[in-house]
């Protein structure tokens, strides 16, 4: 990272607050600026504005209301513009913390003006080679030490090649690595250079050898240990009722504080995990327990069978006090619901939910369910709501257990979604990556399950109602969004992402209908089974089931750029026919007018003789303005558009 500035001295400028707000929302598409004070702040802040652009209106009274500290008066202005509701709360807290100390912060500015570092992020390689890759993990994890929050492990990865290299690349951070070694073609060993190379801003670790390792085969073995974390990622510890736990939580980017991987989607591999723990502590993991061997009177080591090629995000283990109930769905997949001791009860609604919902998904996607077993678990400390790891759903207590004296039916639906949204991870984003879709889904198999709940009203309530309230913002941001640094990944866990790219999947659905749209998904996920894939892939298979080969440029409208549009529509009567003109335009909460950008829009009507089923589909181009006659519909009719 290299900052604009230079270290050499600068003329001594003061600049006032209205030109440090004209910088810090310059045009880059992403600024952090660091505070390193030497004021009264004494330590160290972190600006973090995703998504801000330029700030187009400064107020004509701004210096005034600066140079009487009316920071309140812009608040409005400044959190309205923030796409998500992470940043909003940061923006929040760091107004809190300065404040308070205008005069020291522009003090600070004015000395320091060396310190701020102004980065784009298409400036940034944050990313792995591919040069090596791997195609198995051999991981065994020690939490023998569990009381004392320790834990030691070692990792055999079998890698892949591609050409000469003399050294490898891959993640790493806050672990301690004692011991390296490297097998590669005919049981030559290659003799690592020195310690390996840390890279803390790029969690990463450089493993440097003394001769060129040659493209082919190789087992690269890494001996290391670490502190179970107090954070509510990576490999961290749990408590309940004073019975203390572990468990992990690696999605999007915190596998590699558990142990050294390459901790990227695109890197899939098989797992065979070992655990080394406390035995009268449950363990689980991915797979069923192959082995189990006692080691001393207090400790088991317990194998798991090899998992399917699949990311390090989805790798998974519980250690810790529970119970569960059991059953078996109609294709007799095993299902356990585990949950904190003496309340297995309330995890009946979750078994008995998701023993209807793995068959409808078996069906629908056209694939069985690939393992033999599914566990849910409820965890006391767990911060990300729940997580779809292969074969070992983590969960809040509060998204899956259900106490049936107590509980509201509110809640009991929430869970119910909950539930098939995990589940149907099972299929998109463990057998290929899709979130949005997860989304969608996940509502059609509640409908299916709990027709009662007339869950597609709420779906437009709940879902549509929500992602267009951030869409609505000059710098909200598209569905798709390049990933260059881990902390990147996590800023696309938003509204935009679950909302409205389950939105956008429902148009879909309801444009090319139930029977094409079913087809082209079963196709899509027979082809790209355990690989990566974008968007694109899925919109070629549903274009060919449906028949409609725009279909792909009219989503890419959708999905990569932000925003909605706002259409209007005015009718003119032509003696039996009806001429609609249609006029779209981004629709801008401020009212502002944006004509950048330009939508493909599906278009279904309906009329008075027949109410339920569209008589007429319309696609409107990116064209500002487009006039369509309807024929053979007469003046006293009716017309709808889009009831999607």
């Amino acid at each position: 990272m290299k900052s604009k500035m230079t270290n050499e001295p600068c003329e001594k400028v003061v600049p006032s607050f209205q030109h440090f707000l004209e910088y810090i929302t310059s045009d880059s598409v992403i600024i952090d600026v660091h505070w390193q004070p030497y004021s009264s702040l004494c330590r160290v802040c972190t600006f973090k504005y995703n998504f801000i652009g330029k700030y187009e209106t400064i107020q004509d009274d701004l210096n005034i209301l600066m140079s009487r500290i009316n920071l309140t008066s812009i608040d409005w202005n400044f959190d309205r513009r923030f796409s998500t509701g992470r940043t909003r709360k940061q923006y929040q807290s760091i107004k809190k913390e300065t404040c308070s100390y205008p005069p020291d912060n522009i003090s600070y500015l004015n000395k320091s003006m060396t310190n701020i570092t102004d980065t784009s992020i298409s400036e940034l390689t944050h990313r792995l080679p591919t040069t090596v890759i791997p195609s198995h993990y051999q991981l065994y994890i020690d939490v023998g030490q569990l009381e004392q929050y320790l834990f030691q492990g070692t990792v055999d990865i079998d890698i892949q090649v591609n050409e000469n290299i003399n050294k490898i690349i891959l993640n790493s951070v806050a672990l301690n690595i004692t011991k390296i070694e490297y097998q590669g073609n005919n049981s030559v060993s290659s003799i690592v250079n020195g310690l390996p190379e840390f890279n803390e801003g790029y969690e990463q670790v450089t493993i440097k050898f003394t001769q060129a390792i040659n493209p082919g085969n190789g087992r690269l073995h890494i001996e290391f240990n670490g502190i179970i974390s107090e954070q509510l990622h990576g490999f961290y510890r749990t408590k309940d009722n004073n019975q203390i736990g572990a468990c992990t939580q690696f999605e999007p980017g915190y596998a590699r504080q558990a142990f050294p991987c390459f901790d990227e989607p695109l890197f899939k591999a098989k797992f065979t995990i070992s655990i080394r723990a406390p035995k009268h502590l449950t363990t689980l993991s991915n797979m069923p327990i192959k082995s189990q061997r006692n080691d001393g009177d207090h400790t088991c080591i317990y194998e798991f069978d090899t998992t399917p090629i699949m990311s390090t995000y989805l790798v998974a283990y519980v250690i810790g006090a529970y119970d569960y109930v059991e059953t078996h769905d109609s294709n007799n997949v095993q299902i356990r619901v585990y949950t904190p001791v003496g309340k297995k009860e309330r995890g009946l609604f979750a078994l008995h939910t998701t023993a209807k919902i793995l068959p409808f998904y078996a069906e629908y996607f056209g694939i069985k369910y690939p393992l033999s077993k599914v566990d849910l678990i409820a965890i006391a400390d767990f911060g990300s709501g729940a997580m779809e790891n292969w074969g070992l759903i983590t969960s809040h207590e509060t998204y899956l257990l259900v106490d049936s004296q107590n509980t509201t039916q509110e809640t009991k639906q929430e869970v119910a979604l909950i539930v098939a949204h995990e589940l149907a991870h099972q299929w998109f984003g463990n057998l290929v990556t899709m979130e949005c879709f997860a989304t969608w889904i996940q509502f059609l198999a509640i409908d299916h399950v709990y027709p009662e709940y007339d869950i597609w009203t709420q779906f437009v309530s709940d879902i549509l109602a929500t992602c267009m309230i951030p869409d609505a913002l000059y710098n909200s941001h598209p569905i798709e969004i390049p990933i260059k640094k881990p902390t990147d990944i996590n800023e696309i866990f938003d509204d935009i992402t679950y909302e409205k790219g389950s939105s956008v999947i429902r148009l879909l659905h309801a444009y090319i209908g139930d029977e094409a749209f079913r087809s082209g998904l079963q196709n899509y996920l027979a082809e790209y089974a355990y690989k990566n894939t974008i968007t694109e892939n899925l919109w070629s298979h549903l274009s060919q089931t449906s028949k409609r080969p725009h279909l792909s440029d009219i989503l890419s409208t959708w999905t990569k750029q932000m925003g909605y549009p706002l259409l209007n529509v005015r009718q003119e009567q032509q003696g039996n026919n009806r001429l609609l003109t249609i006029e779209q335009t981004r629709f801008l909460a401020d009212g502002t007018i944006d004509d950048k950008l330009k939508w493909k829009i599906p278009i279904n009507i309906c009329t008075k003789s027949n109410p339920n089923e569209p008589i007429h589909q319309l696609y409107l181009d990116e064209e500002k303005k487009q006039e369509f006659v309807l024929e053979k519909v007469t003046e006293t009719d009716w017309i709808k558009l889009n009831l999607f």
